[in-house]
């Protein structure tokens, strides 16, 4: 995440979504998590011994790392996905899941409550992104572009072209596709700066809630989207300093074998609403001859309220071994393939 802000409290979700956003909701399910087959009695085998990972160079992290980081075969899609937001077509057929994710100070930590995992595609135009986020209640407030989008439940994506640690990319969206962008020069701990400015010009974004938005009535599944960024939109803001190697790419799509450093991040706030449903909020009058008062327990601006003095959750593909996503050294490694 891009600010280490915490706690403001989410406000009333507008009417009005933002333009050019393809966002789909579907009726409720009623069936729960997925069944899991009792697995089958296998012959005993050796035990594998466990690889050697040497941590990267540079400033230690509070937890020692256990493995190198993820990665991921990202395959070049024939057909380009159909942003709906629904991931059924058949170019995400193909395309494997990432490992489902785990907390951002790796597996000796709590696992997440809710299951979390990506897909990648490219192709000549643009890197192809997919994400479920399981969710039994799925909620978002905040819908200016740039506003700081973590303080709702989030997905993003920190992408570093060039693999050097630094000069790289984030983009974070919430469950009603408000993005937040920027560009940042160095790592914060490195004094950044983090460009607000920087626009991931061209990005498509597609939601898909399989549930009802901000409606604690009711329990609901997940939300999953899709992002279709083009090679064009990664251009940084110009930087007249010695060392800075991005700008020389010139925004060119990957070759063949190229691997680049990714990592992708879920927040997750606690609410007081967790593992609870309320009752059905009254609807509104259907026309002004009479006053509706809604009950007092309804009457509160927000039903999401974060449970105050607990910080947000973070989990993410590749483990950080630390709480702060600003260190490309742990971030997966994406290689593009055929």
């Amino acid at each position: 995440m891009a600010i280490n802000a915490r706690h403001r409290l989410p406000i009333l979700l507008a009417a009005a979504l933002p333009i050019g956003l393809l966002l789909i909701f579907e009726s409720k399910l009623t069936k729960g998590a997925d069944q899991v087959a009792p697995p089958t009695s296998l012959p005993s085998q050796p035990i594998a011994p466990t690889p050697t990972f040497t941590p990267p160079t540079g400033p230690p992290t509070p937890r020692t790392p256990q493995f190198a980081p993820r990665e991921y075969a990202c395959s070049r899609a024939a057909v380009a996905p159909t942003l709906d937001g629904k991931l059924d077509d058949a170019a995400w057929a193909s395309a494997p899941w990432t490992d489902d994710f785990l907390d951002i100070e790796g597996p000796a930590r709590t696992a997440p409550r809710f299951k979390t995992r990506a897909k990648m595609l490219w192709d000549e135009n643009n890197f192809y992104i997919a994400a479920e986020l399981r969710e039994p209640h799925v909620w978002a407030t905040l819908k200016s572009h740039d506003e700081i989008v973590f303080h709702d439940n989030d997905f993003e994506v920190f992408i570093d072209p060039n693999s050097d640690t630094r000069e790289y990319y984030e983009i974070e969206v919430n469950a009603i596709g408000t993005i937040f962008d920027l560009y940042l020069h160095r790592r914060y701990k490195e004094d950044g700066p983090a460009e607000h400015g920087w626009d991931a010009k061209g990005l498509r974004t597609a939601i898909h809630i399989d549930g009802t938005l901000n409606d604690p009535s009711d329990v609901d599944r997940a939300w999953t989207l899709e992002w279709a960024i083009p090679w064009s939109a990664f251009s940084p803001p110009v930087l007249t300093q010695p060392g800075f190697t991005e700008a020389a790419r010139n925004a060119a799509a990957p070759q063949i074998g190229e691997e680049w450093r990714v990592n992708f991040s879920r927040v997750q706030w606690t609410t007081t609403l967790e593992g609870k449903t309320t009752t059905k909020p009254l609807t509104a009058p259907i026309n002004d001859s009479y006053t509706q008062e809604p009950p007092k327990e309804t009457s509160v601006t927000f039903p999401y309220q974060k449970v105050v003095g607990k910080p947000e959750d973070n989990w993410v593909w590749s483990p950080q071994w630390q709480i702060d996503m600003h260190d490309p050294r742990f971030w997966g490694r994406v290689k593009f393939v055929k």
